[in-house]
C-alpha cells in the first residue's frame, strides 16, 4: 500500500472511532444513570432539558399529595374531636369527608407514581 492509502485509512478509522464515541456519549448524556436517587434524579431533571416537563408535573403532584394529607390529618381530628364531643351526626358527616378526602389523596398518589414512572421511562431513552 502506499503512503497516501495508509493515511486515508488511518484517517477513517479514527473518524469513525471518534464518532463512535461521541454518540455514545451523547446517548450518556440522555439516559439517566441506574439506580438514581430521588435527590440525584430531582437533580438530574433540572438540568436535563427533555425531562422538564415531566418533573414538573411530578412536583405538582407531590404538591397535591400534600396538602391532602393535610387534610385527611384535619378530618381525622374533626371525627375525633365529634366523638369526643358525642355528635354522632357531625362524626358521620365527618367520616364521609374523611373517606373522600382519602381517595383523593390515593388517586393523587397514584397519579404521582404514574409520572414519576414515565419521568423515568423518557430518561432511558
Amino acid at each position: 500500500m502506499s503512503n497516501a492509502k495508509l493515511a486515508a485509512f488511518a484517517a477513517a478509522l479514527v473518524l469513525a472511532v471518534s464518532s463512535q464515541a461521541s454518540a455514545q456519549s451523547a446517548q450518556a448524556q440522555l439516559k439517566a444513570p441506574p439506580h438514581m436517587t430521588r435527590a440525584r434524579l430531582v437533580a438530574w431533571c433540572k438540568s436535563h432539558p427533555n425531562a422538564v416537563a415531566d418533573c414538573k408535573e411530578v412536583r405538582a403532584d407531590t404538591k397535591e399529595v400534600r396538602s391532602d394529607r393535610r387534610e385527611v390529618r384535619g378530618d381525622r381530628r374533626e371525627v375525633r374531636a365529634d366523638i369526643k364531643a358525642g355528635d354522632k351526626k357531625e362524626a358521620k358527616q365527618d367520616a364521609r369527608e374523611l373517606k373522600a378526602d382519602r381517595k383523593d389523596l390515593r388517586r393523587d398518589r397514584r397519579d404521582r407514581r404514574h409520572d414519576v414512572r414515565d419521568l423515568r421511562k423518557d430518561t432511558d431513552r
